[in-house]
């Protein structure tokens, strides 16, 4: 009996291989359907809805990274945070404050358009990491308050 299932099994990998390897483009298509069905469940992170978890000044936000860039990395990394200061940039969909760069949230576009260099915001957004060569601090998904 062990063995009729042994045969069942290597008899579904061998006809899987052959597929594979005649189908090439297909298969690995199935694969990433696959993987985006087994992984849909999960909704996305909307650091926009969250209660920031640190709100403070851009300025004092970026002096802690300068300061000490790896305690700051396990404090703020995958954090949502309020962040206000003066805009220094607009650059497309990225706002700059100072050396925190915010990229803006899909739809936050027509609100970044009016925007202008000097102007005092508060953004919201998700702490993704720090460039210490740049010397910039990145934020994905931000929001205007």
């Amino acid at each position: 009996m062990k063995k009729k299932i042994i045969y069942a099994i290597l008899a579904v990998i061998l006809l899987v291989g052959i597929w594979v390897a005649l189908n090439p483009q297909r298969a690995l298509q199935t694969v990433v359907d696959f993987g985006m069905w087994a992984t849909s469940w999960k909704k996305a992170r909307n650091p926009s809805a969250e209660k920031a978890t640190f709100e403070l000044t851009a300025d004092a936000f970026a002096k802690e990274f300068k300061d000490n860039a790896a305690e700051a990395n396990k404090k703020y990394i995958n954090q949502a945070v309020l962040l206000e200061g003066d805009v220094t940039a607009v650059s497309g969909v990225t706002l700059s404050l100072g050396s925190v760069a915010c990229n803006m949230d899909s739809t936050q576009i027509a609100k970044v358009k009016d925007v202008k260099v000097g102007s005092k915001i508060k953004v919201q957004g998700l702490v993704v990491g720090y460039n210490d060569l740049m010397d910039e601090i990145s934020l994905a998904q931000c929001t205007i308050k």
